[in-house]
């Protein structure tokens, strides 16, 4: 079935050339070796932007690269496939779902000889990620400059449609102008010292999410979770939540803090001792299952490494290198908290930065966004800046660096808005 769709899809871009520029396939998804040779000498041709047609591609396919008989073998095809413009998408699915089937078979078998045969139980979390990675199968990576304008322009206009947000929502405007959102395949690192308010505020950020989110808890469990998510969608005192020390109104605000949280997609795994192959190995399923959008990662001082006895560099570049890896191989924003070092507390400024990050280098090298959260409250108890947290941007591939400032409702676990106006308006350019 598949060779008589690669013959007929060959057929139709000869026939009918732009179809070359609409068609996603890779070469090696064509089964024929032949065929392979042919589409991609096509790609070649509308990569360079010229045209074609059945002599001029035989005239590219006859030189000694390609061996004896490609024009022999297009003519073949030429004259006896239909090369049907209406069926030609319908014949590009068939050899993909093909392709995808044939890759499929084979990673089973090599899973099934890993396992009876070198006892590797770590095969199956290989062949996860392989069998997730098929998914992506004709995502183009080459371009003319013409398409990527394009593109660039499709991206602007998309931008504009949603107010300027092209990622996932984070629950703060200001924080979205900086951003444009969570961008897919980065990895967002949320730096900050205990009791800032760091989980809290990932916690914001998964509850604004507008996609499924993913949340890997190693410090807090699950029911913790719920309860700050109560409290932030009831607006109901943390602390008299955990007690159960609710006035007699606020019970009927925890039940419809309740039902209205019931059906979110957000989805959490609180193992206290998860390492990086654990952590990938649940993030692949939630993209696989739920078609997750973000996951959120608490912290990376915490995720053990893959292997026994490394040291905690050697640690936190193995996780943080993974995360960003996992970025990009599901396609989402990771969103990842880390600890500073306590040096900080014996500064007169205690604003942290980059370089109080625990093994901060490797954090900075990997990182897309840098943000360091800071309320100086914790410190200052005669602070006129209380209920007021700064997230400082010092590292953003996609905008300015600078601080963006945010309401913190500490008895409701909540981040807010500080100002209608934008953080560059209210505080000036960085």
């Amino acid at each position: 079935m598949s060779l008589q769709a690669e013959q007929e899809v060959i057929a139709a871009m000869v026939r009918h050339p732009f179809l070359a520029k609409e068609c996603d396939l890779t070469p090696d998804e064509f089964l024929n070796d032949a065929f392979q040779d042919i589409y991609r000498t096509m790609q070649h041709m509308v990569a360079q932007n010229r045209q074609f047609d059945a002599l001029t591609l035989a005239d590219e396919l006859n030189t000694p690269a390609f061996g004896v008989g490609m024009t022999e073998v297009l003519g073949n095809v030429v004259s006896n496939a239909t090369g049907s413009k209406a069926m030609f998408k319908d014949y590009c699915a068939i050899i993909r779902k093909d392709f995808r089937l044939q890759q499929a078979a084979s990673i089973a078998q090599s899973l099934l000889f890993s396992v009876q045969e070198d006892k590797d139980l770590n095969a199956t979390d290989a062949a996860i990620s392989q069998l997730m990675q098929l998914g992506s199968v004709g995502r183009k990576y080459e371009w003319t400059m013409r398409e990527a304008l394009r593109n660039a322009v499709e991206l602007v206009e998309r931008a504009h449609e949603s107010e300027g947000l092209v990622g996932v929502e984070t629950g703060l405007d200001s924080l979205n102008e900086a951003t444009g959102g969570w961008h897919d395949t980065d990895l967002i690192i949320v730096g900050a010292r205990p009791a800032m308010g760091k989980t809290a505020l990932m916690l914001n950020f998964a509850h604004a999410a507008d996609r499924p989110a993913g949340i890997i808890s190693s410090e807090q469990g699950n029911e913790q979770i719920g309860l700050r998510m109560i409290s932030m969608q009831g607006r109901l005192d943390a602390q008299r939540l955990r007690t159960a020390k609710l006035q007699e109104d606020e019970w009927p605000r925890l039940s419809a803090a309740s039902r209205a949280l019931m059906d979110r997609e957000i989805f959490i795994n609180d193992e206290p001792s998860i390492n990086i192959v654990g952590l990938a190995r649940q993030a692949r399923e939630w993209k696989y299952r739920y078609n997750m959008g973000v996951l959120f990662v608490d912290y990376v001082q915490r995720i053990k490494g893959s292997a026994k006895g490394q040291n905690k560099l050697e640690q936190v570049t193995e996780v943080v290198g993974a995360l960003k890896s996992l970025a990009k191989e599901l396609g989402i924003p990771v969103v990842a908290l880390a600890q500073v070092n306590r040096s900080v507390d014996s500064r007169p400024d205690k604003r942290p930065n980059m370089g109080d990050l625990s093994d901060a280098s490797e954090i900075e090298k990997e990182a897309d966004i840098i943000i360091m959260l800071y309320r100086d409250e914790v410190y200052n108890e005669d602070t006129r800046d209380k209920g007021i947290a700064e997230l400082a941007f010092e590292k953003n591939r996609h905008g300015p660096t600078g601080v963006v400032r945010a309401a913190f409702q500490g008895q409701f676990m909540r981040f807010r808005e500080l100002s209608a106006q934008s953080y560059q308006e209210q505080y000036g350019d960085y």
